[in-house]
């Protein structure tokens, strides 16, 4: 590969990170970090503007999160949609401002606003010797939300390679800060060292990877693509699985929250634990569902064969 095409590579130098093509990505990184040096609150009220903004203009995107949004919440009339969707869009854009503020801010000014519902369900998993397979989701807030649930208890966190090599630099390097191992999340032996060895580790099981590791299980009642690697790590560590949420609450606050471990987990039925998982991460997003990743083609894989035909 040149150096001038290194998207899903990482940089080997600062030369590399100098070519012209990534002149617009600096110019985004730039933006970012100055926008992580605002106070909080005012980070939070530029990203709401934008986001607004966002809602007009990001046509394609907003017709994934119109379309996710009908699929998920039929319940809903028309207005009441719509204007989830302008909500979603507007945390979508809070939450890029949070992931800079989590990289190049002070995100420690907020840990005395953290909630913590559920943390001895962690712990008891490690007093009986066990790791733990900590299963998030996408959240608008999942950098500094992921921050926030390993200052509440030390994590591993896998990751997937950014495309553009520079974000994905700036991406690593500053999770590196925080979590006790960041691992990429085709190292499959690296999770399952550390789960064996008692660790916890982050894992989201809720995006759509196509249809070779994965299964069909309902998400919000809609047939969904989903990962079978849950289970998996289960059997093959005897790793507790616990399902973790975190969110802004109304008041400003953060919760972050630890299901009970899953009970019969795995079963030795991959769709059945994996509408188990989806089932437990559906109550998550309903507290707050403008607070989650809605932007994502989440149902782009379909039995019969269709891909995206959700979102044409």
């Amino acid at each position: 590969m040149s150096k001038g095409r290194l998207k899903g590579e990482e940089l080997q130098s600062w030369k590399q990170a100098l070519h012209p093509r990534y002149v617009g990505s600096w110019l985004g990184v730039m933006f970012l970090w100055c926008c992580a040096q605002l106070p909080y609150r005012y980070l939070r009220k530029l990203g709401k503007l934008l986001g607004s903004f966002m809602a007009v203009v990001a046509r394609r995107r907003c017709h994934i999160v119109r379309v996710n949004i009908a699929l998920c919440f039929p319940e809903k009339s028309a207005i009441e949609q719509e204007a989830l969707v302008r909500l979603s869009m507007q945390e979508n854009v809070i939450g890029l401002f949070e992931s800079a503020y989590a990289w190049w801010g002070k995100p420690e000014n907020q840990y005395n606003k953290i909630d913590v519902v559920g943390l001895e369900h962690i712990q008891k998993a490690k007093e009986a010797g066990k790791g733990v397979l900590l299963v998030g989701a996408h959240y608008s807030n999942l950098d500094l939300g992921g921050l926030f649930v390993t200052h509440c208890e030390p994590v591993d966190v896998t990751y997937r390679r950014h495309n553009n090599a520079l974000f994905d630099y700036f991406i690593r390097n500053s999770r590196q800060r925080y979590f006790a191992h960041v691992i990429e999340r085709s190292q499959l032996r690296a999770m399952l060292r550390g789960l064996k060895k008692g660790r916890v580790l982050w894992y989201a099981a809720d995006q759509d990877y196509g249809r070779k590791h994965s299964v069909f299980a309902p998400f919000f009642g809609v047939e969904a693509a989903t990962l079978n690697s849950t289970s998996k790590l289960a059997k093959m560590t005897g790793a507790a699985v616990v399902i973790v949420g975190h969110h802004r609450q109304h008041n400003g606050r953060f919760e972050v929250e630890y299901s009970p471990a899953l009970t019969g987990f795995p079963s030795g039925d991959d769709s059945v634990d994996a509408a188990l998982v989806n089932k437990a991460l559906e109550q998550q997003i309903r507290k707050y569902p403008e607070q989650y990743m809605w932007v994502h083609r989440r149902f782009k894989t379909q039995r019969d064969g269709r891909k995206g035909g959700y979102y044409t």
